[in-house]
């Protein structure tokens, strides 16, 4: 899939060469991927693969979801602007290093409710 919406928004998922400028961040650092939200797309390395491609774009999905749900303004309101993109990174970490690990907890207190629930929560907040 090269596609998808986020709270009816169209992110574009496209794979890139390792030294494209397209993953060069905010600070001029040359990264295995980025999200643009002027274009509205996720852009990874083509030497992802794996365990680390997930993580990756699952953290990267962490900020198409505070785009598409405004969610920067309330860190912009929270957070003094020198941490603004320390706050947002620090995020997009926590759902890639421990998303899997909470929906789980839930499926161990739940059982098979939380995967009737979890997942059409999900499409709700993905389509």
């Amino acid at each position: 899939m090269d596609h998808f919406y986020m709270n009816g928004r169209l992110w574009h998922v496209r794979f890139v060469s390792p030294y494209s400028p397209y993953l060069v961040d905010r600070t001029d650092t040359l990264r295995v991927a980025t999200t643009d939200p002027e274009t509205s797309t996720i852009y990874l390395s083509k030497d992802l693969s794996g365990d680390f491609l997930n993580r990756v774009l699952i953290h990267e999905l962490g900020h198409c979801a505070m785009v598409s749900y405004h969610l920067l303004e309330d860190i912009h309101r929270m957070v003094k602007p020198k941490y603004w993109m320390d706050v947002e990174e620090w995020v997009c970490n926590f759902i890639a290093d421990y998303g899997l690990k909470i929906f789980s907890a839930a499926y161990s207190i739940l059982g098979d409710q939380a995967w009737i629930y979890l997942p059409q929560e999900m499409g709700r907040l993905i389509a």
